[in-house]
């Protein structure tokens, strides 16, 4: 019997709660009612930085979607001894998804810092 592995942009969807489910699912919306409790003072910074989400996740979003489409990894089954990460591309979109979730999160940090300060 031969194992088989398949990449899947699956998990990372319902993570990010594109699919409706997932822990971050209204994410943005949740954060714009941080808007009701910033000090002023920091507003313009807190709106920067929720852009700066708002743009990572939307990025995340659409490059695991096509994931699902175009990645080689994505679209066919390996042997388990040919799926090993190394041989993976780094310029797959699940691995740009990777790095704009990275980015997202780094937003959302600072937003969160911001709101601790209120």
């Amino acid at each position: 019997s031969v194992e088989s592995c398949k990449t899947t942009n699956r998990i990372v969807r319902d993570y990010l709660g594109v699919t409706g489910k997932g822990p971050l699912v209204g994410i943005e919306k949740q954060i714009k009612s941080g808007l009701d409790y910033i000090n002023p003072d920091d507003l313009d910074d807190y709106v920067s930085e929720l852009e700066n989400f708002s743009q990572a996740y939307s990025k995340a979003a659409s490059l695991s979607y096509a994931a699902g489409i175009a990645d080689f990894d994505s679209v066919n089954n390996f042997s388990k001894d040919d799926a090993d990460n190394e041989a993976r591309s780094d310029n797959s979109n699940l691995e740009q998804a990777r790095v704009a979730i990275g980015e997202a999160k780094s937003s959302l940090d600072h937003l969160v810092t911001m709101l601790e300060k209120t």
